[in-house]
């Protein structure tokens, strides 16, 4: 692979630098002017756009290649069926194995009713679509394509933000950052399959975010570690490794070099 060390290490700087600066300088500064604090849920959001404003200073300025053919829009309509609902099941999954089993009790604590609260997740996905098309367009809409093995940096890139964590911040990071790089396996599989679409990554995205958070959260697992349950959480992490296993090694003839191409 010839790989373009200069485009990518560009392009990873600036993109660090506009979300950090933008989370950093909230945090630090604790300034409820700034749009962190005071944009109610969406303030942290504003800071996932960076990758996308970097990759969109490296298309224009750097390294030139245009934005035709970036996002990825018309492609058939069962990727962004399994970029929808794939998520969704998984999450099922992960919440049946934790009842089955006992380690985590589903328990449905808010007070919008659980069956109408599906309903408004499923919506939400659409909602936070954007969010997700800024992360997406840059780093796998732009760095994806330069150096594949790159999981660990799009994981490290969210670090400010995981400062908020409720638990404690010591185990929170490396159990987030080895969820990150073994999500990065099936959303390059998509990324492959769906011809680059970013547009349907997006959706992937989105819909991981939203279905996890909002299903395997605190409102769902009331007075129970998140660490454990949630879906940045240890058993989350032993089933996204179970499926990069089933992949490779009981489905896939070439595996390890499969494995170094999808990291």
């Amino acid at each position: 692979m010839n790989i373009k060390w200069r485009e990518i290490l560009i392009y990873s700087f600036f993109a660090y630098l506009f979300s950090w600066t933008y989370w950093l300088t909230a945090l630090l500064g604790k300034n409820p002017a700034h749009p962190f604090y005071w944009l109610r849920g969406y303030g942290p959001s504003i800071g996932m756009f960076g990758p996308m404003l970097a990759a969109m200073i490296m298309r224009g300025f750097i390294s030139k290649e245009g934005f035709k053919g970036s996002v990825g829009v018309s492609r058939p309509l069962k990727f962004y069926a399994i970029a929808y609902f794939a998520p969704f099941f998984f999450i099922l999954a992960l919440i049946i194995f934790n009842q089955l089993t006992g380690i985590g009790h589903f328990e449905w604590t808010n007070s919008t009713p659980l069956l109408k609260s599906i309903l408004i997740t499923a919506l939400l996905v659409f909602l936070l679509l954007p969010v997700s098309f800024g992360e997406e367009y840059g780093w796998r809409g732009y760095l994806l394509p330069r150096l594949l093995p790159l999981g660990e940096i799009w994981a490290c890139w969210h670090l400010p933000v995981l400062r908020m964590a409720q638990e404690s911040l010591w185990l929170s990071i490396p159990v987030f950052l080895a969820e990150a790089i073994l999500v990065a396996f099936p959303f390059t599989w998509l990324y492959r399959a769906s011809g680059a679409s970013i547009l349907v990554l997006s959706l992937f995205h989105s819909s991981f975010d939203i279905w996890g958070d909002t299903f395997t959260s605190a409102v769902a697992y009331p007075g129970q570690k998140q660490l454990l349950v949630g879906d940045a959480g240890l058993v989350c992490l032993i089933f996204l490794l179970l499926i990069v296993i089933l992949k490779y090694f009981l489905f896939s003839k070439s595996a390890p070099q499969a494995v170094l191409n999808n990291q």
